[in-house]
């Protein structure tokens, strides 16, 4: 009779120890698939990322880097002048919202 009980039981563990090793083998399966597309995500990440620097750095190199001591005056002026009505044109259309604003406030409070 024991026989049998260690028979059934060491039997038992085996079918177990199939599953479980089964399971685990597929799950290794997947993770290994998952970390190959993630590797090739990485290079192509990898790779839009140098191009993208590289970009960046021609763009860098041939853009204007600003304003400098050995440019003519004139050209500063201007700039600034630009600049100068730029702002104040945003300062009076800000203004005219403001207005509006107001007046919305003064008819609610009437």
């Amino acid at each position: 009779m024991w026989f049998w009980v260690w028979t059934l039981l060491i039997v038992g563990s085996l079918v177990g120890a199939f599953f479980l090793a089964r399971s685990l083998w597929r799950s290794a399966k997947g993770l290994m698939e998952e970390l190959g597309r993630a590797s090739r995500r990485i290079s192509e990440s990898s790779d839009r990322l140098q191009e993208l620097s590289d970009r960046a750095r021609e763009a860098a190199s041939t853009q204007h880097a600003g304003p400098s001591l050995f440019d003519d005056v004139t050209i500063h002026y201007q700039r600034v002048n630009a600049q100068r009505t730029a702002r104040a044109g945003r300062k009076d259309a800000r203004r005219a919202r403001h207005v509006v604003t107001w007046q919305k406030w003064k008819h609610f409070n009437d």
